[in-house]
């Protein structure tokens, strides 16, 4: 398993959470899943190994129409465990339904969204918590690194890749090193009060929900802590396949809020179709042109500069026989969301399917 993997696993020191004066609040955890057999038993585990009251957590999971053996493994935790676990149903089988069933039939007082293929830190929902009461914030997230427990080099070559400040532009929840108030947290832990205020999951989106709610609640008012203290494990992609399709369709559905949120597209989201773009245009161009033959080598000398100094960072850290990995993970990462975004724009703005969309919603 992964350094990263190892240290989050390793026992954690509780401050602890007083009682004394005032009540904790109850917790709710909405897992939505489809097909998670591989990786459930772990999320579930690192739930069990919460230092919060476990009398005060309960788990949803809300299952997608799961073939295989994830339900099992659910019931067997809730048989075991001193947590409370539910199950519940979701036959659109989709994220976004399946958070909002899980949100609507919720008992606590803070809302957490995590997923199958994820672990907490021992105090993940402790420190969440914590942070909330310190702040007044309306939502806290924390620090989400990317692993697999695939020990191969090319699922851990994509993990290292999805960490580092070039593989996704600086993400904050990825790659942030100090507290701050951010917009797009990780697995954060919501007041329940938001929903309430400003409505659920727009279950329009398969990918990006999550964004589009924080988005909207934010620009409401709502304030999102982020802290590095709360930690938390993702199981990457293990394939280029896998991760393109992600990336692709991640960047598809962000143009459809264009137009929505100020925030809904930010320089770092043009980066990688303009990018895209522009070798594409000039590799056309460079048939005909030898400026811009020359304008196209330097794009890519730029590109390869920057690419290889970070595959050497990760080298330097993890082992240099990382290095293709992470190489061609970038340009998965960066082409994927590229087109992604590109096609997203055709298909939404220019066929006009945004609009057709939200009347059908309207209806």
């Amino acid at each position: 398993m992964s350094e990263e993997k190892t240290q989050l696993e390793a026992p954690v020191c509780a401050e602890g959470i007083s009682t004394e004066g005032v009540s904790p609040p109850s917790v709710s955890v909405v897992i939505p899943v489809r097909n998670e057999e591989k990786y459930l038993a772990r999320c579930l585990d690192s739930v069990a190994r919460q230092t919060y009251p476990h009398e005060l957590i309960e788990i949803l999971i809300v299952d997608g129409c799961s073939s295989d053996a994830t339900m099992e493994i659910a019931r067997s935790f809730a048989e075991r465990s001193d947590i409370e676990l539910r199950i519940l149903d979701n036959p659109k089988g989709n994220t976004p339904c399946g958070l909002n069933t899980g949100y609507k039939n919720a008992r606590g007082d803070v809302f957490i969204h995590f997923i199958g293929h994820a672990m907490m830190s021992d105090n993940f929902i402790e420190k969440e918590i914590e942070f909330l009461e310190k702040t007044g914030a309306d939502a806290v997230g924390g620090l989400i690194i990317s692993t697999c427990n695939d020990e191969r080099t090319v699922p851990q070559g994509i993990g290292y890749a999805l960490n580092s400040v070039f593989g996704l532009g600086g993400v904050t929840a990825r790659t942030g090193n100090k507290p701050q108030y951010i917009d797009n947290p990780s697995f954060a832990a919501y007041r329940r009060e938001l929903f309430d205020k400003f409505g659920y999951i727009d279950e329009r989106l398969t990918r990006n929900q999550d964004y589009e709610f924080n988005q909207r609640i934010t620009a409401g008012g709502a304030r999102i802590y982020f802290s590095p203290e709360i930690k938390s494990l993702y199981f990457n992609r293990p394939t280029y396949a896998s991760l393109w399709k992600e990336y692709f369709k991640a960047a598809k559905w962000r143009t459809f809020m264009i137009g929505r949120f100020v925030n809904a597209v930010r320089k770092r989201h043009l980066v990688p179709p303009l990018f895209v773009l522009a070798v594409v245009a000039l590799g056309i161009a460079s048939f005909f042109s030898a400026p811009a033959l020359y304008a196209l080598l330097a794009l890519a000398g730029i590109y390869s500069v920057a690419a290889i100094g970070s595959a050497l960072k990760i080298a330097f850290k993890h082992g240099f026989r990382y290095i293709p990995a992470a190489l061609l993970s970038f340009l998965v990462i960066h082409f994927g969301y590229g087109l992604g975004f590109m096609w997203g724009v055709i298909y939404f703005w220019i066929f006009r399917k945004a609009r057709k969309i939200r009347i059908a919603e309207a209806q």
